[in-house]
């Protein structure tokens, strides 16, 4: 009885803690107001039919959900509808049910491989001792893992764990018992998982890497079963799959790399951080560590790590534990070691989510470690009082860890944790946002800071609500366009955040810096079509004093400005430029996404020393054969090439006889701080026709994505990556182009999201019909 009313009282403390998910307000966290207007977005395409298509809330426009699958987003959809609540309120909802969801499958997975043969009372204590386990994590903030992740924002790829391990435990009872109903669970969790969170869907292929291989004996016999189910898994995801493959050159392979050991996140940073301030007053770090780890309850963490290192042997010659510690080593390792990131093509294995897994494993085999540690000493240890010790000791530590507090947050509510001074502030800028002009597009200055104005994603709510696109979003993956954000901004915002990306070209841009009162940020801006600032910090008024005459203040709140950016004077403005690659005219090869934007954004810093403005546009293979629809619109054409070949002389004479200005450009020479080819751009664009204010009519402002088009001329890639209209007749418009994007991938991509979620629940109704077990024989 002791028992059943111990969890009891853990369930309902569950309750409590988190009782302000029911309030229907949206939570604190970083990444989180990002999520809740991604699942605004989702159900506007919903409603049209579709899971997939086009935003313009972000980045002046990007593809959504192509490469961050919506399955959670269709989730708080359904709540949404369901109960008649708002999106905010839906999602706070589907918070809590996930922290049910894995906690639940975390019992179920440990039931399910480790103490199914003890009576019930006991597994109840060894499950919620997992579950605590898992949930009092108090490792490095935004990681995913356990109550401080999920709240952060990363609650998705929490979901997809819960999902992939319930996947898991179907394919073991299939195995165990030959129930269709679990088959095809397992087949439609899986592809679930691959809807709900790309990144995790490889750790799960992983995973089920090793357990086939763990218990391919049973899997030999029955290929005939493991073909059939992986090709339907395969099939269901043929849509995320064939769209990131075709398209992920339009991400910009985010990778944050490592952030916080990972050993002594286990112990707890918290922990840590007061050994350091005990040591900043004199102490000894060491010894104020571990009196910290003593007195907080957290020994409880140093005791199964001891133990884990001296049963590694033991679990791994039991051929239940044998799975799970196999994932345990493989993804501790992983959370270590990120090589294997790079060899898979514009993805990249962030290491501290590789740690997510490592811990959910670690959490699983937490209380298998406690029995063989009892069953060694059975004299000394007896197996249910020291039970009720761990779970004891573990729900004290969920009582008085608060995750909010570590994390800086006064309230895990985003409006109760901002004084009422903020809000105020918060809703002037709002309405200030909306007298902009329609379609405005700003670039906020973000401040890495926990602060209502500091993070990126605080602004997220404020642009969405006003109606106005941010110049930046919740992520880089895609769009290559805020990745080119962050380069520029090496000139004068220095200061402000930046993701981590691959694409990082600031040492080069750097180096062709000619003068230090060049506004080389502002001039990118104005090239992407954006035409407002807006920040804060003492940087950002020392940033409007420099260029005070490029900028002019429309609106002031506090210590906010928004900005105008003004054009430059005495800058020779020319019709945009063609940029060709001699390996497309040679070779056939195209001129990668990559590539080009690196070459161009170098070129565009030349142009800028020399006093230039103007787009430069890339001709790829396909548009090679309307090159002469597009030359009318093009000033000139660079080529570019490594050495000066004999059919890159050829094409410029053939130019030359169609009277179109052309330079032949060495790649070396652009990459490097070189005099001479600025002497011979300028020889070069002097001779070249000017054009007045404006500098180039901005027909389009988006980010540049194949699948859109144009009925009436082509989309070409920018050096911003943003797309730019070619008009038919070759003349510059103020016109809106109509660029539409195909609904089919949509409705494709849907329907196969929407039939493997039937399916799921398909398999449920088939687990309680007994005439689709075959056996019930343990193989």
């Amino acid at each position: 009885m002791f028992v059943y009313s111990l969890t009891f009282l853990i369930f309902f403390t569950f309750l409590f803690r988190f009782r302000y998910l029911f309030s229907g307000e949206t939570v604190s966290g970083w990444d989180t107001p990002g999520h809740v207007v991604l699942a605004k977005e989702f159900a506007k395409l919903l409603e049209s039919g579709v899971a997939i298509g086009w935003s313009d809330v972000w980045f002046g426009g990007f593809p959504i959900f192509y490469f961050y699958p919506p399955f959670y987003y269709f989730l708080v959809y359904l709540v949404h509808i369901l109960f008649s609540l708002s999106i905010e309120a839906a999602f706070s909802i589907l918070i809590f049910c996930t922290i049910l969801f894995l906690g639940y499958v975390i019992y179920q997975f440990g039931n399910q491989f480790f103490w199914r043969r003890f009576p019930f009372p006991i597994r109840l204590l060894l499950g919620v001792s997992s579950i605590l386990f898992y949930f009092n994590y108090a490792g490095e903030g935004l990681q995913g893992t356990s109550i401080v992740g999920i709240i952060e924002g990363t609650v998705i790829s929490s979901f997809t764990h819960a999902l992939f391990l319930f996947g898991i435990i179907s394919l073991d009872r299939y195995r165990k018992k030959r129930a269709l109903g679990s088959l095809i669970i397992f087949v439609s969790g899986s592809a679930l998982v691959f809807y709900s969170h790309l990144l995790s869907s490889i750790f799960y292929s992983l995973i089920l890497f090793i357990y086939f291989i763990v218990y391919r004996n049973f899997w030999q016999k029955h290929l005939n079963i493991l073909f059939i189910s992986l090709s339907s898994i395969l099939l269901l995801v043929l849509p995320v799959l064939y769209l990131f493959f075709k398209y992920s050159e339009y991400t910009s392979s985010v990778f944050y790399g490592y952030s916080y050991p990972p050993i002594l996140s286990i112990l707890s940073r918290d922990v840590y951080d007061q050994a350091a301030r005990a040591s900043q007053l004199g102490e000894n770090i060491t010894l104020a560590y571990f009196i910290e780890l003593f007195r907080s309850g957290r020994w409880l963490y140093l005791f199964v790590l001891i133990a884990l290192t001296f049963h590694l042997r033991d679990l791994q010659n039991y051929i239940r534990s044998r799975f799970m510690t196999v994932v345990l080593l493989v993804f501790f390792w992983m959370s270590l070691d990120y090589s294997f990131g790079f060899i898979i093509p514009n993805i990249k294995i962030h290491n501290y989510r590789a740690f997510d897994c490592f811990f959910i494993a670690f959490s699983v085999l937490m209380p298998f470690v406690v029995l063989y540690s009892i069953r060694i000493q059975k004299k000394f240890l007896p197996l249910l009082p020291i039970l009720f010790l761990i779970v004891l000791t573990q729900f004290y530590l969920f009582i008085n860890f608060d995750p909010f507090r570590y994390q800086d947050y006064k309230s895990p509510l985003w409006k109760e944790a901002r004084p009422k001074e903020e809000l105020v502030l918060y809703d002037q800028l709002l309405m200030r946002l909306k007298e902009l002009p329609k379609d405005s597009i700003v670039q906020p200055e973000i401040i890495k800071s926990k602060s209502l104005f500091g993070g990126p994603h605080f602004w997220i709510p404020m642009f969405y609500d006003s109606g106005i696109k941010n110049n930046l979003g919740l992520t880089v993956e895609s769009s290559y366009y805020s990745t080119l954000v962050f380069n520029w901004q090496s000139f004068g915002f220095s200061h402000t955040f930046r993701w981590g990306t691959d694409i990082d070209w600031r040492d080069s841009l750097i180096l062709l810096k000619k003068d230090k009162n060049i506004p080389y940020f502002l001039d990118f801006l104005q090239r992407s079509g954006v035409p407002y600032l807006m920040g804060f910090s003492p940087e950002f008024m020392d940033y409007i004093q420099t260029y005070q005459d490029r900028l002019q203040t429309v609106a002031k709140e506090g210590p906010f400005r928004i900005l105008k950016i003004l054009p430059a004077k005495n800058t020779k403005y020319i019709k945009p430029i063609g940029l060709i690659h001699a390996d497309t005219l040679n070779q056939n090869k195209e001129f990668s996404y990559q590539s080009f934007l690196k070459t161009s954004n170098l070129l565009q810093m030349h142009l800028s020393n020399l006093g230039y403005q103007t787009k430069i546009l890339r001709i790829s293979r396909a548009q090679l054969e309307d090159l002469d629809l597009i030359l009318p619109a093009l000033s000139s054409v660079f080529l570019v090439t490594e050495q000066n070949g004999m059919g890159e002389l050829s094409w410029m004479s053939g130019l030359k006889k169609k009277a179109v200005p052309a330079i032949l450009l060495g790649e070396s020479e652009i990459r490097n701080e070189n005099l001479a080819i600025e002497e011979r751009l300028n020889f070069f664009l002097n001779g070249l026709p000017k054009i007045p204010q404006p500098m180039i009519p901005i027909q389009t402002q988006n980010s540049y994505f194949a699948p859109r088009n144009v009925s009436d001329g082509f989309l070409l890639l920018d050096d911003t990556a943003k797309e730019f209209w070619v008009r038919l007749d070759g003349e510059p418009s103020s016109q809106k182009a109509n660029i539409q994007i195909s609904k089919l991938p949509g409705r494709i991509y849907l329907g196969f999201m929407l039939f493997s979620f039937g399916l799921f629940g398909l398999g449920f109704a088939f687990t309680k019909i007994a005439y689709f077990s075959f056996s019930k024989a343990i193989t």
